[in-house]
């Protein structure tokens, strides 16, 4: 059991975490739409400014879903989870075009 201090620290140090999070862009993370530039967000992270390279697994799942293959398809042919394949198009915002 946490003593009453505790409890009081640990509810004021949210408290101030999320006033940061609002008075300074700096302290919060991005989200994947703005890494990958498909969100103008209101700490103006502008389209295509900050993009996430894609690794060898993502360009792989890029490659097989701008063929117009579902997760669940190409989770089989990687040998791998679906979830693992949504988790990766979520992370890199898949499919993109190719990047040459």
């Amino acid at each position: 059991m946490t003593s009453l201090y505790e409890q009081t620290y640990a509810r004021l140090w949210k408290a101030q975490v999320e006033q940061d999070k609002q008075d300074n862009p700096r302290f919060r993370s991005p989200t994947p739409q703005e890494l990958n530039g498909r969100n103008t967000g209101k700490f103006g992270v502008q389209g295509g400014r900050i993009k996430a390279q894609l690794s060898d697994h993502a360009k792989k799942i890029n490659r097989m879903m701008g063929l117009g293959m579902i997760q669940s398809d190409i989770a089989q042919v990687m040998g791998t989870s679906q979830q693992s394949i949504s988790q990766t198009q979520t992370r890199y915002g898949l499919p993109r075009p190719e990047e040459t």
